[in-house]
């Protein structure tokens, strides 16, 4: 997943000038017109994640977020005209940083312990930081004013992005099941049982040192 957003996220930045300056506007307009996108992208990370934090819900942000950079790329890879085009711009961008902000702490909310914590994040960094050796080739010149094969590739990404969340989701799901019915279910961190069955009294979800440890559930 983190592989997926960093195709997008790392092409977005270096060559949304460019892309906006084959729209017709001028190299300072480009560059001012970069910044409104950015901006959204800046509110809707904030956003995301503190509702991701409230709900325990990390898998269905990503997927909503990665479908919403989805259309952005298929709006810029599918038409010519600029309103459309410059639209695109901010759907991709409103859809990039936030899967990127909500991926991190997913992958750190689901370790038991600071030592799988630590591994996890060197883990993901080793293979999602390869992203951007594959994001920052499929802009050739030669395709411009409208780098279609590179919109496509992105968007192709951040649909697979939605894939994989939703896989992992479904699987973060059934292995809940699988501790709730060894250890009994617990509390969520906001009080609450899950699919609102009494809780017990042994601990919370997200506390404790191990995964299969009886106060550990997954965040989904």
């Amino acid at each position: 997943m983190y592989f997926s957003c960093n195709v997008s996220f790392s092409s977005l930045p270096v060559f949304l000038p460019t892309i906006l300056s084959e729209m017709g506007f001028s190299s300072i307009d480009a560059q001012g017109l970069s910044a409104p996108p950015y901006f959204l992208s800046f509110i809707l990370v904030i956003l995301t994640t503190y509702i991701a934090d409230r709900t325990q819900q990390r898998g269905i942000t990503i997927i909503i977020m990665s479908l919403v950079g989805a259309l952005g790329y298929i709006l810029l890879a599918a038409t010519e005209r600029t309103g459309p085009r410059y639209t695109g711009v901010f759907f991709a961008a409103a859809g990039v940083f936030p899967c990127i902000g909500n991926i991190l702490p997913w992958v750190l909310n689901n370790q038991g312990s600071d030592t799988k914590r630590g591994t996890g994040i060197a883990i993901l960094n080793l293979i999602g930081q390869c992203g951007p050796l594959l994001g920052t080739r499929v802009y050739p010149a030669k395709d411009s004013p409208y780098y279609r094969l590179g919109m496509w590739v992105c968007a192709g990404f951040m649909l697979f992005n939605a894939l994989l969340a939703l896989g992992l989701r479904i699987l973060l799901v059934w292995e809940n099941k699988k501790l709730d019915r060894k250890y009994g279910v617990v509390a969520r961190l906001d009080g609450h049982g899950n699919s609102g069955e009494k809780s017990s009294s042994d601990g919370i979800v997200g506390e404790g040192d191990e995964n299969d440890g009886p106060r550990f559930r997954y965040v989904l």
